[in-house]
């Protein structure tokens, strides 16, 4: 922390100096260009977007300037300001900067098939940079592409494979891929400079997790929210872990706020609806279940869940209606059958209850978007 507030007032005294140098020539392009990124890299949007405004007045035809403009509206977090600027100088030049800035300004917005559509031109390129190449791997993400944005890893690793963020997101893509050995390879890299990048900690706090190492994985995971509060899937791990130390308020509590920050990650979802089944609140568990359903009803598991609840209920045809659902689309959905064991009678006991419901929340549908299954047996043998 010190040796980056040095650096920062090193930016500051750097920037006035400059400052001093554009009052005794204010026409002069290069000074104009060089107090806009002064400000910027000194942590000063208003004071960098007051330079560009001046230099943009100035020289009107300058995109270099507008973009540096851009940038400063970047800067400030006026999203879409930001937007306009780039989505006109890139219509001018096909450059991946450029590109850049016009989808990051979209993604700060959730605007993510928008983001990607202004980054997918330049996704094989060369000269596509290691943070463009992040963003859109983090949108194709958010996309619920996670395989497509493995397979962008793989294709520009050979010239971002030294950049921790890089790597940390692709580490979470490999995760929800299903690719753990790649996950843990990508993790470990992110991780090896002594950067802590939120991903690659998510991705091996989920890994400790998936070990029944619960201890770690609430230490990794604890370290992004101290960063970064609004890390929803941190959160989300960390309600499993929880969950696994049988702590169902906290965990219900995590839980809770990871769907409030990711309200369309339908695994944290599930999670939280069978946090409510092993707390005894049916009406909970119905609602999140519901949610799922609401978010997109092609996922048996969340079918399989509702029916567990309605089957709890002692409502036999709707919940036969919902296993029928499930089983439809997945054969193999244990949330299904569950729901079948409770129709026939065959749950009566509370331990098995929350040992076959913990292998259902960590099917393929669940919390992290792979198979747990050598989890839940590993815990059920504890």
């Amino acid at each position: 922390m010190q040796q980056q507030d040095t650096h920062l007032a090193a930016a500051v005294a750097q920037l006035e100096r400059s400052e001093t140098y554009l009052a005794a020539d204010p026409g002069n392009p290069h000074l104009l260009a060089a107090v806009i990124d002064q400000a910027l890299a000194a942590r000063q949007p208003e004071r960098a977007a007051r330079h560009a405004e001046a230099a943009v007045a100035r020289y009107p035809e300058d995109d270099f300037l507008r973009a540096r403009l851009g940038n400063a509206r970047l800067a400030q977090q006026r999203w879409s300001d930001a937007a306009d600027l780039f989505d006109a100088l890139l219509a001018r030049h096909a450059d991946p900067a450029l590109a850049y800035g016009a989808a990051y300004a979209r993604y700060r917005q959730g605007l993510y098939q928008s983001a990607y559509d202004v980054l997918a031109p330049f996704a094989q390129r060369d000269d596509l940079f290691a943070a463009a190449a992040t963003l859109l791997m983090r949108v194709l993400h958010f996309l619920g592409e996670p395989e497509q944005a493995l397979a962008l890893a793989a294709v520009h690793r050979p010239r971002c494979g030294t950049d921790a963020e890089f790597l940390a997101v692709a580490s979470l893509a490999a995760l929800d891929s299903g690719d753990l050995a790649a996950a843990v390879e990508l993790s470990d890299a992110a991780l090896a400079g002594g950067q802590r990048p939120a991903e690659a900690l998510v991705t091996a706090g989920s890994l400790a997790l998936g070990n029944l190492d619960e201890a770690s994985a609430e230490r990794l995971l604890n370290e992004v929210l101290a960063s970064r509060p609004e890390e929803g899937r941190a959160w989300s791990a960390l309600g499993m872990a929880t969950l696994l130390r049988r702590d169902l308020p906290a965990a219900r509590h995590q839980l809770e706020t990871a769907v409030r920050f990711m309200p369309g990650h339908i695994g944290s979802w599930h999670s939280l609806g069978w946090c409510c089944l092993f707390a005894g609140d049916q009406a909970g568990a119905r609602d999140a279940f519901a949610t799922a359903l609401d978010l997109d009803r092609n996922f048996g598991e969340s079918h399989g869940g509702m029916a567990v609840v309605q089957a709890l209920a002692g409502q036999r045809d709707e919940a036969q209606k919902s296993i029928e659902r499930a089983l439809g689309l997945d054969a193999q959905s244990l949330s299904a059958r569950y729901a079948q064991m409770v129709l026939g009678g065959q749950t009566e006991d509370p331990q098995r209850f929350r040992q076959l419901a913990l292998r259902i929340m960590q099917s393929r549908q669940g919390a992290f978007g792979q198979n747990l299954a050598e989890m839940a047996q590993a815990y059920e043998k504890r």
